[in-house]
């Protein structure tokens, strides 16, 4: 034995409003059905953060360790926009979203702005 075990390191949970989301999709059926769209015409779109410092959220201590130290987590993050439509053959190439002239991503990672497709 090795006296090393795994942890998972916890973080914050969100909730969502299941009554909200079920009259949504009432909403959103009818409006699909009364306007004649298909499924190519109708589109979703949205948005997700990309960690790209992020720490995993497991790791190994020693048997001696109880707990594992606190950390304060890296919050560098970049915005990614993801779109396809309802059939699912026409996806959208992802699009990035940043919030700063000059991300450090790109400078670490030797990206050029200028050969990136721009919406």
């Amino acid at each position: 034995m090795t006296g090393i075990h795994s942890i998972v390191r916890h973080g914050e949970a969100a909730s969502s409003d299941v009554k909200a989301a079920e009259d949504y999709l009432k909403t959103f059926s009818e409006l699909i059905e009364a306007n004649g769209y298909i499924s190519q015409q109708v589109f979703n779109c949205d948005e997700t953060g990309l960690f790209w410092k992020k720490m995993p959220n497991r790791t190994y201590i020693t048997a001696e360790e109880k707990i594992m130290p606190g950390h304060k987590p890296m919050k560098d993050r970049l915005t990614l926009a993801l779109c396809a439509n309802a059939r699912g053959d026409c996806k959208i190439k992802p699009l990035l979203v940043y919030h700063s002239e000059n991300p450090r991503a790109f400078k670490s990672h030797k990206i050029l702005k200028e050969k990136l497709q721009v919406m």
